[in-house]
């Protein structure tokens, strides 16, 4: 069970080649991007779980102990100030360690009080983090409603012991020993305290007779290797870790002695024990992990290809192996394997290891590009032309939903919000230039949406392409009278232009928007901010504010729900999306399309971060139809999340109605079909949802 010596030890940071990946490349790398890195986490949400890991991967103490050379002493963790746990959504989310343990811990223990396998998630967490006083009760009920008493009474005895009950810690190993004497858990806990009450010993002798109980137990062969280590030093180690690998059936013993082999040079002979160990034990949950680390930390592909590729099974085996893989796919540059992999281990364990997943999406986005041809130059007199959105960006891949958008009188007016120019050529730092770039586009989307929202008004953003394909920059506003030229002459009278320049002194951006009546031909309003990238949110409330009034809104308007944090992530994750828009559309290359795991990780925290804008659960929604119609896998990967959101969503809320488009990119038609019809009754007989529902389900 691998749990006495090295219970809290929580699992290693994946099986790494390079113990610092590289980070994903800069987006501006390939101008069609407008992916950006995922934003902090959102705050907190009630915790349903420990963040533990998932069926079918072993312990967090045993992958621990199959990455972790024996240390030369007792380990002596330090108290995290904060505790991981799991909401409903499945995100993990970090709590402050006293917070945990007085408000969190009290209702998980008693939610699953009697679920044996959910009490035994929630103590090992309280272990790991320092809390075994707190669950000593748990732990003594674990023993009346666990079947599996060996499980039972070894982590109850662990419990005593953290909690510096050695003697009853004692007297619950005698008993566990009593009961179970083929058992080499109670020798093997029995051990640990004679060496910790000082008995090395007395420690040796019972970790080497659970040895002959079984050679391959986790704490039994680390922690005799430990205890040996200390009282041999480094000249005697070898011999010792020969005579573990000598045991009958052992796999684990040998393993150790291969990973000794290599760093004295040994490699051909340390090959051969990974060939045969591997051969006849490949079954084993360990064996897999501590080869695939050693093999992809030894830099040996050939190896890895042979033994750990054709053996792994995202689902079945613990993630640090897919994570050693992914290590592999990017030392062998294979990121159609890599790619192929990586979208396997967000479906089983993205919410297990989703940070350490990240980097990949990157670095295999960087390798795919670097195999295209470069993209052709543009040419001095290259030709922008101006992609109108006119409804919010969220309605892309949801079969135009129409019914979402509050009606507009017959007198409503069109306003175009044109992209910012950016005035000059402003010096950035590398992997910053589409920083700004996606400023001057998520500004126009983010006022033609609230256009719709909280104005009499029709918005329209209107952003500028090359002819050639991906987004264009202007280096000035168009001139008004020329714009004007673009709209029909009947339509004049009601047509409002916005057109706005963003200047950058250093690290200052400055955002000046004017108001142009096309009927009268004159300006009718001016709005301005200023600050930094940090102050965009306030910015873009300023703006939005001062604006409103010329548009027919309330003056000083601004969104009933959000912060400036949110409204600075949620315009970004706007500009983000429109990538995934034009493209789909056909104005940019799909082939040179990147980062769209960061954009839909991008919007999926926004919308959770601020759940009372369910805008943002559009907008979510709409990238997994638009990646679903790309032929994109990623939607897939955030079925768990969409499944809950729908869940909790009431059966008259606008998400469960347009849920069916989300749900069928994730692959969960099923999950739609059981609620399909609560969702009709509520919506009693509009006919414009039962006309776009028609629609939406009868597309691919």
């Amino acid at each position: 069970m691998g749990l006495f010596d090295f219970l809290k030890k929580k699992p290693v940071d994946g099986a790494a080649a390079d113990p610092k990946p590289t980070p994903a490349p800069a987006s501006a790398a390939v101008p069609v991007s407008a992916a950006s890195p995922a934003p902090a986490a959102a705050p907190p949400a009630t915790p349903t779980t420990p963040a533990t890991p998932a069926a079918g991967a072993p312990a967090a103490a045993t992958a621990a102990n199959a990455n972790a050379a024996p240390t030369t002493g007792p380990a002596k963790p330090e108290l995290p100030a904060f505790v991981e746990a799991m909401d409903a959504f499945g995100r993990r989310v970090r709590i402050p360690r006293e917070e945990y343990r007085s408000r969190v811990l009290p209702d998980l223990l008693k939610t699953h009080g009697s679920n044996a396998d959910q009490l035994v998630g929630v103590i090992l967490q309280a272990l790991r983090d320092g809390l075994a006083a707190d669950v000593m009760p748990a732990a003594m009920r674990l023993t009346v409603v666990d079947k599996d008493i060996e499980r039972a009474l070894s982590i109850l005895a662990v419990v005593q012991r953290d909690a510096g009950e050695l003697d009853s810690a004692e007297g619950t190993l005698k008993e566990l020993q009593q009961k179970r004497p083929a058992s080499p858990a109670a020798k093997v806990g029995l051990g640990m305290l004679a060496a910790q009450r000082g008995d090395v010993e007395k420690g040796e002798a019972l970790m080497w007779q659970a040895l002959q109980m079984d050679s391959n137990h986790a704490d039994a062969v680390h922690g005799y290797l430990q205890l040996r280590h200390r009282a041999v030093g480094d000249p005697g180690y070898r011999a010792e870790v020969e005579k573990v690998a000598a045991l009958p059936g052992a796999w684990r013993g040998p393993l150790w002695l291969a990973r000794h082999m290599v760093q004295t040079g040994e490699a051909e002979e340390a090959t051969a024990i990974y060939r045969e160990v591997l051969g006849r034990a490949a079954n084993e949950q360990d064996a897999l992990v501590m080869a695939s680390a050693d093999l992809v930390q030894q830099h040996r592909p050939e190896l890895v290809a042979e033994l750990i590729v054709p053996r792994f099974v995202a689902g079945r085996h613990h993630p640090h192996v897919g994570i050693a893989l992914l290590h592999h796919f990017v030392q062998t540059q294979d990121h159609a394997a890599g790619a192929a992999l990586l979208h396997q281990m967000y479906l089983h364990y993205g919410h297990m290891v989703g940070g350490e997943l990240q980097p990949f999406t990157g670095e295999f986005d960087r390798l795919r590009l670097a195999t295209l041809p470069p993209p052709a130059p543009l040419p001095s007199n290259s030709r922008i032309g101006l992609y109108r959105l006119d409804r919010p960006i969220w309605f892309a891949g949801l079969e135009d939903p129409t019914w979402l958008l509050p009606p507009k009188t017959a007198g409503a007016k069109s306003v175009l919000f044109m992209a910012l120019a950016v005035d000059g050529q402003p010096s950035l730092p590398p992997g910053r230039e589409d920083e700004l770039g996606r400023l001057t586009r998520s500004l126009p989307l983010f006022l033609a949406e609230h256009a719709w929202l909280s104005t009499p008004h029709r918005g329209t953003a209107v952003l500028p392409m090359a002819e050639q394909g991906g987004w264009a920059i202007m280096g000035r506003p168009w001139p008004e009278e020329q714009l004007v030229q673009q709209v029909p002459a009947g339509d004049r009278k009601d047509t409002l232009l916005v057109t706005g320049v963003l200047r950058v002194d250093g690290e200052t951006r400055r955002i000046d928007l004017w108001v142009f009546d096309c009927g009268t031909m004159q300006r009718v309003g001016h709005a301005a901010a200023e600050g930094t990238m940090a102050d965009l949110g306030r910015m873009l409330l300023q703006l939005m504010a001062e604006l409103w009034p010329s548009l027919g809104g309330p003056a000083g308007h601004k969104p009933p729900v959000g912060d400036e944090a949110f409204w600075h992530r949620y315009s970004d994750g706007l500009g983000q999306h429109a990538a995934l828009v034009v493209t789909q559309a056909g104005g940019m290359a799909k082939e040179r399309l990147y980062g769209e795991r960061y954009i839909t990780q991008w919007l999926q925290t926004v919308a959770l971060q601020e759940t009372r804008w369910q805008p943002g659960f559009w907008l979510l929604a709409s990238a997994m139809g638009v990646l679903h119609q790309l032929g994109s896998p990623v939607p897939k990967e955030h079925a768990r999340i969409l499944a809950e959101v729908f869940r909790q969503s009431p059966p008259n809320s606008a998400f469960a109605r347009l849920a069916v488009r989300p749900l069928r990119a994730c692959g969960l038609d099923a999950v739609w079909q059981a609620r399909r019809g609560e969702i009709l009754a509520a919506a009693g007989s509009d006919p414009a949802y039962t006309a776009w529902l028609q629609r939406a389900e009868a597309a691919k």
